[in-house]
């Protein structure tokens, strides 16, 4: 499979309660857990304080076929956190002309706003954040371990 679509989640500093909550009582297992302190490791100019050195930068959980990815922050970090704008949709693809192809044609469309550019970062090759029409949020993120 070269191609997934995870549910992404930001938990306003909540995301490790979020995460028991999810392993505890829906068998969620974890398949991946990175903190601002591990972070701040790859990226030296990220800010980490005594307060979120422990908070959650990423994660991805499985419930049975699907992904969910928990973090602290939304997508747009100059919105404040609300229900509604603390989830997004992370499309992710082992091939990065897909991830390109699938950039293009969501902001061909006038109506979507790119929040984050499609452009490498310490993470991914690719990787960009948009706001569709009806005020989805996509991820579009190259991920060659989907091979």
């Amino acid at each position: 499979m070269t191609l997934e679509i995870a549910v992404f989640l930001s938990m306003n500093g909540k995301a490790k309660e979020a995460i028991e909550f999810y392993k505890h009582n829906l068998q969620a297992k974890e398949l991946l857990l990175v903190t601002y302190a591990d972070m701040v490791k790859r990226d030296p100019s990220m800010e980490l304080t005594e307060e979120n050195k422990d908070h959650i930068s990423h994660s991805v959980l499985s419930i049975g076929k699907t992904k969910l990815m928990i973090a602290e922050e939304i997508m747009k970090p100059d919105e404040k956190y609300q229900t509604g704008n603390n989830f997004s949709l992370c499309i992710q693809s082992a091939d990065l002309t897909e991830i390109n192809h699938f950039y293009q044609n969501v902001t061909s469309d006038t109506r979507v706003k790119v929040i984050r550019p499609l452009s490498a970062n310490m993470f991914s090759k690719a990787y960009a954040v948009v706001r569709d029409p009806f005020g989805v949020d996509l991820q579009l993120m190259y991920d060659p371990r989907l091979r």
